[in-house]
């Protein structure tokens, strides 16, 4: 085994560790805490197994699998641009998944599997306005604020939309963007963990492409690498997946900017690595941040988009200031 499988293999072991002990604690503490040593032995139809089956497995598996796609879609969309300030948010891809969430809002639906059609709708009409003006104008750079365009006209939609809403929708408009894994059922979170596992898989595929990508399209293409597949195919798949985690959680900020801008630092720039550390410590942040929101100001819960948004802010301002008095 090379040095380098050995020291991906074990930061992957590490974060796997990490993880379970975070899905341990997710799972016991709440408001009744729930012993992991009794759980094979809770009696079936009883409270403590409806708590711990009925909610907090859902909502465990949906935070760790909604991290790990957002973590996922800004490392592959940062890969992509070669800019580690890329989130599916900066490319519209998110606004464009809020927009349709909010479009279903308005014409009466809650958090349904047309929801989702309605999500996933929005992200790929962007991907898809985005792809048709890269094969205009061949650039990266200009894709990018393009998208970042895109992202501010969705987000003024929205607005539009909001302010065009009875009191009724509004309400439940701007509970949706704050963020929120209580929605989650049990058969709703296996399969979104079918679809987070399908794209970490993809993902995993892609990674040693997106290395050569970032050599420049010219090399990549000389190096047998088809750019004009490989940059529709991680469009799509980004906007795929940010769609399923807005449709399911509402607007949950900074996990796919500051997660893969860490791992970055820590890990390396090989996507080979940082490809399935991304997923792994997306879903551990957003499992903390979960965590906090439930426990924090108990039997009150705070939204978990709020809880990201300080925890996510607050670490990038601080590696910010790091960056800025360490040159290195």
């Amino acid at each position: 085994m090379s040095e380098f499988s050995r020291k991906t293999a074990l930061w992957i072991l590490t974060f796997l560790l990490a993880l379970l002990l975070g899905v341990l604690a997710s799972l016991s503490w709440g408001e009744m805490f729930i012993s992991p040593l009794s759980w094979l032995s809770l009696p079936e139809g009883g409270m403590e197994t409806a708590i711990l089956v009925g909610l907090r497995l859902p909502r465990t598996l949906s935070a760790v699998c909604i991290g790990g796609m957002l973590s996922l879609s800004g490392c592959l969309l940062q890969g992509l641009f070669k800019n580690p300030l890329v989130e599916p948010y900066t490319l519209g891809l998110s606004g464009g998944a809020s927009l349709g969430v909010a479009a279903a809002f308005a014409c009466g639906m809650g958090l349904t599997a047309g929801t989702g059609i309605f999500a996933l709708t929005g992200a790929a009409a962007v991907s898809l306005l985005l792809l048709l003006y890269f094969r205009v104008c061949r650039s990266v750079e200009n894709l990018l604020l393009a998208g970042i365009m895109t992202g501010i006209l969705c987000s003024a939609a929205t607005t539009l939309i909001m302010s065009l809403s009875s009191p009724e929708d509004l309400t439940r408009i701007l509970y949706w963007t704050m963020g929120s894994l209580a929605g989650c059922s049990l058969q709703g979170a296996y399969l979104l963990s079918g679809f987070a596992g399908g794209g970490l898989v993809l993902a995993v595929l892609l990674s040693q492409r997106i290395n050569i990508l970032g050599l420049g399209h010219e090399t990549a293409r000389s190096m047998g690498v088809n750019t004009s597949l490989l940059i529709p195919v991680l469009l799509l798949l980004t906007a795929l997946l940010t769609a399923i985690s807005v449709s399911l959680a509402g607007i949950v900020g900074f996990v796919g900017l500051v997660v893969p801008h860490i791992l970055r630092r820590l890990a390396g720039n090989d996507y080979r690595r940082l490809v399935p550390l991304s997923f792994l410590g997306g879903g551990l942040f957003l499992l903390l941040c979960d965590f906090i929101s439930r426990i924090l100001l108990y039997p009150s819960q705070l939204p978990v988009g709020v809880v990201s948004g300080i925890l996510g802010g607050g670490l990038f301002v601080y590696l910010l200031l790091k960056s800025h008095s360490d040159p290195r």
